[in-house]
């Protein structure tokens, strides 16, 4: 079975790993209908999209889920096509060629982190309630973890929730802050502290008596997609309203984290395929000292950059969701334990999501300001379509955990596999320490016997340094960021 981190004590020459090239023809099929739908309904009404209209992002979503869109990874009794996650993956590359950051905003955090939760820890009766509204598009959903004080510090929540004296509500007060489809939400799972602090998430419904949404945030991008405050006034939650258990709602918070970080790796891809094929369309057009400006050397130095960063992007994302699919698909929906199962395979593939989060996102703003330098002026023309692209491919660095953030999760989630020995990183690293190329099998090598060694001294590299850092910190180096930092740069 496949599980996450492999790589790093995995020989290339005993990998397999997926790419598309193994997409089958059912998979090249749905791409190319997302692709279709966004180019001919979302590129025509982009500048219509970024006005914030909820009328329109409604009727939008309610297409999108007339298509199985939102359900695709969701199992069929709930209205999903039950398909796996590199198909998933898809759908978004493929809707990133309406050319509207925004609706991809919407679309990622409804099939993502705002949907999750319900299909892992719900009761039947919640799935059986929400889901369907939610894969149809009919509801949208949210997802309220940070609060003012509290964004990378997830677990410092300051909004509590009392249970009443008749045991009937759980009464919840606090602000929460930042909330995609915030204005929009017909429910939200909100996370809060019982009694100051048992850590516990709660299902809040639009017509729960105290749930007041404050004013839209003015954004510096994604300004069609709807982010705004919650603000929780003796809010009044019924108790059958608990998702998961009192307590317990770290793992919910953290689990689809992960999630929605391999969901994002497939929309910024997606963007950063289509900046190389804006900026190269315009350097064939623009003719500068008698041809065009695609001839010149300094600018097919870019766009190799750029393809090559995609290139990289796109092997990354696929491989785990090939990994994570593979993992899965050793139980069925209809197994007992199957969504308890479906958590722990992709937990175990923290150190991937947050590799395809980080490499992805900045991937994206690589090539979106290879792209804007490539236009120069009118790159920075708002009637030129790389000045709103700059602007909207920020945000990616930031939610769904910071750049920083996600770098300490993977070079701490190594030191924990290594710690836990739940990876043989020990092993490998005994294996590796006084030989930077181990003995290779080169026979599947073919023309490429000096990229195999290359790519296993690199992970020699990752090895070596990390068995350094822990002689000399032992497991202090989870405190030392500065240490942890190229420790995650190197694994990425």
């Amino acid at each position: 079975m496949h599980k996450g981190g492999q790589f790093l004590t995995t020989p290339i020459t005993e990998s397999e790993i997926f790419t598309r090239e193994k997409f089958s023809e059912e998979q090249h099929d749905f791409f190319n209908m997302v692709k279709d739908f966004a180019e001919s309904t979302l590129t025509p009404i982009s500048e219509e999209i970024d006005k914030l209209s909820q009328d329109l992002s409604r009727k939008l979503m309610m297409e999108m889920g007339e298509m199985g869109m939102l359900g695709v990874d969701i199992p069929e009794v709930y209205g999903g096509l039950e398909l796996d996650k590199a198909t998933a993956s898809l759908v978004g590359e493929a809707l990133t060629h309406g050319r509207n950051s925004s609706i991809v905003v919407t679309y990622s955090d409804q099939t993502g982190i705002a949907m999750l939760p319900y299909l892992w820890y719900g009761t039947p009766e919640q799935k059986k309630k929400y889901l369907p509204n939610l894969v149809s598009g009919k509801w949208i959903g949210s997802y309220a973890l940070t609060e003012p004080g509290s964004g990378s510090d997830a677990l410092a929540v300051k909004t509590n929730a009392i249970l009443n004296e008749a045991k009937t509500h759980y009464i919840l007060n606090g602000v929460k802050q930042f909330i995609t489809n915030g204005s929009w939400a017909d429910v939200g799972v909100v996370f809060a502290n019982v009694d100051g602090e048992k850590f516990t998430a709660f299902i809040v419904d639009r017509d729960c008596k105290g749930w007041n949404r404050g004013p839209e945030e003015k954004k510096l991008g994604i300004k069609g997609s709807s982010t705004t405050t919650y603000i929780l006034e003796n809010c009044e939650v019924p108790v059958e309203n608990v998702l998961g258990e009192v307590g317990k709602g770290a793992a919910i918070a953290f689990n689809v984290l992960y999630v929605g970080r391999y969901k994002l790796g497939s929309v910024t891809l997606g963007g950063a395929k289509a900046v190389i094929k804006l900026a190269l369309q315009y350097a064939h057009e623009r003719h500068q000292f008698g041809q065009p400006i695609a001839n010149f050397g300094m600018l097919q130095r870019k766009f190799a950059d750029m393809v090559v960063r995609a290139y990289e992007s796109d092997t990354v994302l696929y491989q785990a969701a090939g990994s994570m699919d593979e993992a899965i698909g050793t139980k069925s929906p209809a197994d007992e334990g199957y969504y308890a199962h479906l958590q722990k395979a992709i937990e175990d593939h923290a150190i991937e999501t947050s590799v395809i989060k980080v490499i992805c996102s900045e991937t994206l703003w690589l090539n979106v300001d290879d792209g804007l330098q490539i236009l120069g002026g009118y790159g920075y023309s708002e009637e030129y379509p790389m000045a709103k692209l700059y602007r909207d491919e920020r945000i990616n660095r930031i939610f769904e955990g910071t750049s920083e953030i996600n770098r300490l999760i993977i070079a701490g989630t190594v030191l924990k596999d290594a710690l836990m020995e739940s990876l043989p990183i020990r092993d490998e690293v005994d294996r590796v320490r006084h030989t930077m190329i181990p003995e290779l099998d080169l026979s599947k090598a073919g023309d490429f016997e000096d990229e195999f060694k290359i790519a296993e001294l690199a992970r020699s590299l990752v090895l070596n340094a990390f068995d350094t850092c822990i002689l000399k910190y032992g497991q202090d180096f989870k405190n030392r960021q500065w240490v942890m930092e190229p420790i995650a740069n190197m694994v990425i």
